[in-house]
Order: structure tokens, then sequence, then C-alpha cells
């Protein structure tokens, strides 16, 4: 009888390592980009679930890895999401049920067919053995992640939610990378608004370019948010108050140019423009203007948006926003928000 669990070799790299100790090794499945899921060992960070690209990042020497949104270090190998474990403890279950049925077949004396008959004649008994059925493996279920990234510090390739911070192999502030990323898409938008425009026709381009001016203003407020937050806890504020002047305080604030400059000045005790043109803050002021008929109105032009902008067009007109005015707010808010981020 045979007094190993498991067996040497195959496709887990079986290997006995001690009298009861054995050395298995599981790799878990990619998604269909390459990429396999990460989550972070801290229980109070959220969201926590982010994607790396084996083979990609620091491939040698890696002895500590990263959170990209709290930056809590820990093991390489400490950061396996729930799903993962519950895919690699199956695999070892039916790896150590197999184990067991060759162990009592072996004991047994049983042949191929799991069966063993004594006697002949009048008087014979047979044994038989029924192995156990094993788990159905299904690979671990990963979640859709939209924001690709590669760091171009140690060019690692991952996926995370939202705007992350920091690189999950070399623990390098990539924010800023993370907020091109994000105004990149809005130009791939743009880009593609004069084939939209042949093939679909004058409004859905319009919409396009309208829509392309909405996540520009929404990156803005999202940003200046991620800084309100990041400095107030630099400076020992409560995550509990910090959540309360995000949402009681700030508000929509970071929507507006003008509001922006007061809301950052006081949360801050910076200018949220030190170092921008005034020509820019004020064409940057006059295009974000615009989304207000867009949001709120279908894109008509009221009296409130009139008052506000003190633009020439007409009431009850539609807004006209144009792709170069999109492109002038990609350039000014960047470079506002990099000097922001940058001052903290």
């Amino acid at each position: 009888m045979s007094d190993s669990l498991f067996k040497e070799g195959g496709p887990l790299g079986t290997r006995r390592i001690g009298p009861n100790d054995y050395e298995i090794h599981i790799t878990i499945p990619p998604d269909s980009d390459g990429m396999v899921g990460r989550e972070c060992t801290d229980p109070a960070c959220s969201p926590g679930y982010f994607k790396v690209k084996p083979g990609t990042g620091i491939t040698e020497g890696h002895v500590i890895a990263y959170c990209p949104y709290c930056r809590h270090e820990d093991e390489p190998g400490s950061f396996f999401t729930q799903a993962q474990k519950d895919y690699a403890i199956k695999i070892l279950e039916n790896e150590t049920i197999k184990g067991v049925d060759n162990m009592i077949q072996d004991a047994l004396g049983l042949g191929p067919s799991n069966r063993k008959k004594f006697g002949s004649g009048f008087m014979s008994i047979e044994m038989s053995y029924t192995p156990s059925r094993p788990n159905i493996v299904s690979r671990p279920l990963e979640e859709e992640l939209r924001r690709d990234i590669i760091c171009p510090s140690c060019g690692l390739e991952h996926a995370v939610f939202g705007l992350a911070t920091w690189c999950p192999d070399c623990g390098t502030d990539i924010f800023l990378v993370h907020v091109e990323a994000e105004l990149a898409v809005v130009r791939k938008i743009l880009g593609a608004v004069d084939s939209r425009r042949s093939d679909l026709g004058a409004r859905v381009a319009a919409r396009d370019i309208e829509n392309a001016l909405e996540d520009v203003v929404s990156v803005f407020e999202a940003v200046l948010k991620v800084i309100t937050k990041r400095y107030l806890l630099k400076n020992g504020v409560s995550v509990v108050e910090i959540t309360r002047i995000l949402n009681k305080v700030v508000r929509n604030s970071y929507q507006n140019v003008e509001t922006a400059a007061d809301t950052f000045r006081a949360q801050l005790g910076m200018e949220l423009f030190e170092g921008i043109s005034d020509s820019d803050i004020v064409e940057l002021k006059s295009i974000f203007e615009k989304r207000h008929p867009i949001t709120h109105n279908l894109g008509i032009v009221d009296r409130k948006y009139l008052d506000r902008a003190l633009s020439g067009e007409m009431e009850g007109r539609e807004v006209r926003v144009m792709v170069e005015d999109v492109e002038k707010a990609l350039e000014i808010s960047f470079s506002v928000l990099r000097r922001a981020y940058e001052r903290i």
C-alpha cells in the first residue's frame, strides 16, 4: 500500500517535501485580456478589487505589493480574491479525494474495475468500491473593470475601479496617469465625431460632443474631490468627517469654475487656479457653463444660462458646443488638476 496521498508530478507539479507535507502549484486562470483579479487584504479598503497582468511590471525579486487605492503593503501572494481562494480549495479537495480513492483501491487490491471477487462456485463474495464524485470547479468569477493603466515606472499592466493612486507592483504614485487616461477617453470620443456625423447624422454627433463636455466636467469634479480627500486625510481629518464635508459642504461645487475656486480655497487654503492665466480661467468658465442647459434643459438655452454665462446666444435656441471647445476644456482642466495635485 502506498503511503503517499498525492502522486508527485502531474499538471499541478505536486512535490512531496516532508513526511506529511506536499507542495502543489495551482494557477489562477486569467480573463480574456490576460489579467487576474486581486483584492486588498485590508478589510476597510474600498473598493479594494483590481486586476494585474502577470508577466508585466516587476517580474523578479518582487517581495512587496501594494493596493492601488489605499497603498496597503503585503506580500504579492497575499492579494488573492475570495473567489480565487475558493477555486484553489476545490482543486485541492479534488486532488485529495483522488488520492484517498487511490489509497483505498490500493489497500483493497481492487483493479481498474473497482471490484474484487473472493471464492468461487456456490460460495463467493464480491467487493466493489465507488469512488467519490469530484467537485465541479468553475473558473473564479472576475469583475469587469473599465480602466486599464500601464505604470510608467515599472510597466505593470493593471485595471482598477475609478481613480486609483498607486501602482500595485512598485507603489509609485501614478494618480495623474489615471487622470490622463480618463481624459484620453474623451479625446477618442471627439476624434470619432466626424465619422459619427457621416454615419448617424448631425444630431448624434452633436450629442457626442455634449456628452464629452459632461465627461470633462465629471472628471474635473471627481479629481478635485480626490485631491480634497487626500489633503484632509494628510492633515488628520477623520474619514467620517471627510465624508460629511464632501457630501454636505463640497457637494457639486466642483462642477462650476467659480464655486470650485471658493470651495478649494475654503477646504485646502489654496488657490485652485494658481498659475493659470485669467484668459484660460474665463474660457474654462464659459465652456463649463454650457453644461447647464445640456444637463438640465435638453440643450436649450434658458435665462439662467444666459445670466451665468453672459452669452450672446438666444434664449430658446440650442446651446452650441464645438469639438474645439471641449478640446480646450480638456487642456485647461488637466493643467489645473495637475498643478493642484502637485501642491498637496
